[in-house]
Formats: C-alpha cells, sequence, structure tokens
C-alpha cells in the first residue's frame, strides 16, 4: 500500500513539474521580452550631460545570449528587463566588481539604447527618459545590431594592460605611477615608478603616446616594454588584455 502511494505521489508531481509555470530549465528559450535584444550589438556612442561621445577604445561588442551579456569572449552581467513599463526598465548587474545599474531602454530598427544610472551604490536614480541633459551620473549607451555575428569575440576593442602613467617631474620621462591589482601590467612585473623608455620597439615620448601604442594592440597579443628601474634596464613582457567595459563606457 506505501509503494503503491509512493508511485502514485510521484506521478503527480511529474505532471505537475511539467505543466506548472515557471519551471523552465537552463536551456528553454529566452522570455518574449529578451527575444529582440538576442544577438550581437556594437557599441557606437556613450552620451555624458547630453553630448554624445566615441567608446574609449574602439567599438566594442556585446554579445546577449538569454539573460547573460557577453563581452569580450567573457560573460560579463546578467540581466533583467520588463517590457510592460514605459519607458521599459533593465537591470544590469554586473560581476567583476559586484554591481547593478539600473535603467531603461528601447529598441527600434536596430538601433538598442540604454540610460542607466552609472551610481551603483547607496540611493538610486533610475533614469526616466533616454537622455543625459542634465544629469551627470546617467549614460546613454547606443548599440547597432550585427546581423551577422560572425565577428570575432574581440573585434573592436583597444588593447589594456591597467597602468597608470605619470610624467617624471624632472627628467620628464614615462613614469608608472601604479599598476592594478590583477591586471595584465600587475602579472609581468611592473612596480611604481619604473621607467618606460620602448612600448613595441617604440621610443615614448609622454604618457598619452605609451597609451596609444598599448590601445593599438590585439586582445592577446604580447608587447613588449623596454623600462629602467632605478639604473638597470630590463624587458617587461605583458600579454595584452580586454579594456575594462567600465572604462569604456565610462562607467567608473
Amino acid at each position: 500500500m506505501n509503494r503503491m502511494f509512493e508511485t502514485l505521489f510521484l506521478a503527480v508531481v511529474g505532471f505537475m513539474l511539467a505543466v506548472i509555470p515557471g519551471s523552465a530549465r537552463a536551456d528553454d528559450p529566452p522570455t518574449k521580452e529578451l527575444n529582440e535584444l538576442q544577438g550581437t550589438w556594437k557599441l557606437v556612442s556613450v552620451e555624458i550631460d547630453g553630448k554624445a561621445t566615441d567608446p574609449i577604445g574602439g567599438q566594442p561588442k556585446w554579445v546577449i545570449k538569454g539573460e547573460k551579456v557577453f563581452y569580450g569572449g567573457t560573460e560579463i552581467a546578467g540581466l533583467q528587463v520588463d517590457a510592460s513599463t514605459s519607458p521599459r526598465v533593465i537591470d544590469l548587474k554586473f560581476s567583476d566588481p559586484e554591481r547593478v545599474y539600473e535603467g531603461i531602454y528601447a529598441v527600434e530598427k536596430g538601433t538598442l539604447k540604454i540610460c542607466i544610472n552609472r551610481q551603483a551604490e547607496g540611493t538610486k536614480d533610475r533614469p526616466g527618459k533616454l537622455s543625459t541633459m542634465d544629469q551627470s551620473d546617467w549614460r546613454l549607451l547606443v548599440f547597432e545590431q550585427e546581423k551577422d555575428g560572425k565577428s570575432n569575440a574581440t573585434d573592436g576593442l583597444g588593447g589594456y594592460i591597467g597602468l597608470a602613467l605619470g610624467t617624471d617631474p624632472d627628467t620628464k620621462e614615462v613614469i608608472v605611477n601604479a599598476s592594478l591589482k590583477g591586471a595584465p601590467s600587475d602579472k609581468a612585473g611592473f612596480k611604481k615608478d619604473d621607467v618606460i623608455l620602448k612600448v613595441g620597439g617604440v621610443a615614448v615620448a609622454d604618457p598619452p603616446s605609451a597609451v596609444n601604442l598599448v590601445r593599438k594592440a590585439k586582445p592577446g597579443d604580447k608587447l613588449e616594454f623596454l623600462i629602467r628601474r632605478g639604473k638597470e634596464e630590463s624587458t617587461l613582457t605583458v600579454k595584452v588584455g580586454v579594456l575594462p567595459f567600465a572604462l569604456v563606457a565610462s562607467l567608473g
């Protein structure tokens, strides 16, 4: 009798799981709300204080699959949307560092516009319009959809190594002010006050020229730096990384 009851119970539970909404599996297709966001999107402009600017370091791409956002081939954020509101609501939950940006969005004729509040902590103010005029903490990201979506994940991305550079007040040489913890430069062994003489075999005269040479490198490239530490010169080889999206979109 107990075995019969157990069999009947399992059968009922199985039936309920099959028909009750909300029991979606991980491989289920995206919801109707997310359908129009799926695919590859190229960031073409970032609006700050009402003025459209080019993204820092090129025109990077987002690939949206389901509720996940991929950048440079790596998952960087999850997204939640509500298309029933006006304007439509979107939340972007980034993982490194962990923070949630609240915003609104619109999709029209292959263009995706997302206006977010870059203040991800404390009291938040979700944008109410797709404009940053008179709103210094808002950012309007404008994407264009790539129909084929066959380009390399790192196409359009500028190189990144994580060095903060400055100029020695006496010698006017390019020096390292800081190497960000965990960045490619940190892994390569850069230290504060290292003097940078050449990047990729090219002599550098000031911080902007050094930065431009790094940005021209592609993520994954190995870039050699001729440095001077104290009185000794040496070469450090850095594996170029992907410019963090927060820097690309001026979210920091």
